[in-house]
């Protein structure tokens, strides 16, 4: 499964014992899923925070966006198109829906750099819609195209678009052979639009071994074993500022946008959503791929700042091997901890009746004993069943609400004689629900005793309070 030759930190001019340190910051985020450091092609520091497995792609987010920009540049080195193209040409069909002239003169470089005219993101306009393309082109602009930044995960999908036009095959497949096989990357699924056509902008899954691969691809400026497979200009450009993103509040959200790239205080990045990040750090020679459940990524961003960069040596260190030690068996061990159950209950056996909701569920049956507890869900698609253990995780695979199903891991504890709290997280992605059930009163309505709280959209029926849970 290792993808890179690993080495000792100090070998890559950095001491084990500040790696420690680092990750002994990250660990106090809720939640540092994966990471891999790569320095001079060799891995120096590799952890996956378990519940979640190296061998399980994880969801990217618009980490996505990078992806579907080297698409672009490569297609643009093989003549399909050029950046400076104007969008419409790839799709005259749609003329007609045009209801703003400003989006006839929308380029491809303009969605690249999300500056297509829109003040908002335009998945406003295509999300519940059939044909996300003419959601767009028909959508009214706020700015001359070219001009403003606002970040907009719809212009990657028109970019995702014009590849499926030109290839005549969507990003993913376009990729395989110029981009993942190489790499030795089978990707996961690219989640796609109601006509089929990848959402560009957000949908990928891979694993942090691809994801290192990938970084390691940028960092080598798109050189793979001395072959070049993004085109070195393009990747040049994308990776430098564009547009002028200094309006954001956060530091390394305003250094600048490139395409589909964001430029850093330090380097430059992919990004998704909760922290799916790809740091590319040429002047060390060094870069970060990150998988993570974060509210707030600039506190990640700090600390690879703040603990990392400053030490970073340009020549090896005296080996250090009892650090060396102390830093593996840190990251061995780098769990989340189910807490001890300390109230001993009978075995329960509930049903509640639902009431209709959004989510489809007809009936949940709650049984419990001493190891573990399971909720199964009755709804008009099926039967699904979640199982939490007392002091440990239990595995299940959950849909509900969501697109797909899931694999979920899940711990449970009692709050206290009459609460039971279910805490589950999704393997392959950002989000964690809570499940509170209050069994104090059976003849209360559902609604006032089943608490499901969650980010996942759509949020599910029945939710009593909000709980951010990235």
């Amino acid at each position: 499964m290792h993808s890179f030759p690993k080495a000792s930190p100090e070998s890559m001019g950095i001491s084990s014992d500040r790696l420690l340190l680092m990750m002994k910051k990250l660990a106090e985020l809720e939640y540092l899923n994966s990471i891999i450091i790569l320095r001079s092609g060799h891995s120096i520091l590799e952890c996956w925070q378990s519940p979640f497995e190296r061998e399980i792609p994880h969801q990217l987010f618009s980490l996505s966006k990078s992806f579907t920009s080297c698409a672009i540049g490569l297609a643009q080195a093989e003549g399909l198109l050029k950046i400076s193209d104007k969008l419409i040409s790839f799709f005259p069909e749609y003329s007609n829906c045009v209801t703003d002239k400003r989006m006839l003169d929308v380029s491809l470089e303009d969605l690249l750099t999300m500056r297509s005219g829109h003040l908002v993101c335009a998945t406003k306009y295509m999300f519940g819609q059939q044909d996300y393309i003419k959601a767009f082109l028909s959508s009214q602009l706020d700015t001359e195209p070219g001009t403003v930044f606002t970040y907009n995960s719809g212009a990657t999908y028109m970019l995702s678009a014009v590849i499926r036009k030109v290839a005549k095959e969507n990003v993913r497949e376009y990729l395989i052979p110029r981009l993942f096989k190489v790499l030795q990357i089978v990707p996961g699924i690219w989640e796609c639009c109601p006509q089929g056509i990848n959402c560009g902008g957000w949908g990928l899954s891979l694993t942090t071994d691809d994801l290192a691969k990938f970084s390691h691809l940028l960092l080598q400026r798109g050189k793979w074993n001395g072959k070049q497979i993004i085109p070195e200009d393009y990747l040049a450009a994308a990776s430098s500022k564009h547009a002028d993103n200094s309006m954001n509040t956060l530091p390394d959200w305003q250094q600048g946008y490139g395409y589909q790239f964001w430029v850093s205080r330090h380097g430059y990045r992919g990004d998704g959503a909760a922290g799916q990040l790809a740091v590319i750090l040429e002047e060390y020679d060094l870069c970060i791929s990150v998988t993570s459940c974060l509210s707030d990524m600039q506190k990640m961003l700090d600390i690879f700042w703040e603990e990392l960069i400053p030490y970073l040596k340009p020549h090896p260190l005296p080996e250090d091997t009892p650090a060396q030690q102390k830093l593996q068996e840190y990251t061995d061990e780098f769990k989340i901890r189910p807490p001890e159950n300390s109230i001993v209950k009978k075995p329960i056996h509930v049903s509640f009746q639902f009431e209709n909701n959004a989510a489809g569920i007809e009936k949940c049956e709650v049984i419990s004993n001493d190891h573990c507890c399971a909720l199964t869900f009755y709804t008009a698609k099926g039967i699904e069943q979640l199982r939490a253990g007392f002091g440990h995780f239990e595995y299940s695979v959950i849909q509900l609400t969501d697109t797909r199903p899931h694999p979920v891991a899940a711990f449970a504890v009692w709050e206290d004689a009459d609460t039971l709290k279910i805490s589950s997280f999704i393997c392959d992605g950002v989000y964690r629900d809570i499940w509170t059930i209050d069994f104090s009163d059976p003849e209360k309505p559902v609604k006032n005793t089943f608490l499901c709280a969650a980010l996942r959209p759509p949020k599910p029926a029945l939710v009593l309070s909000s709980v951010k849970t990235y």
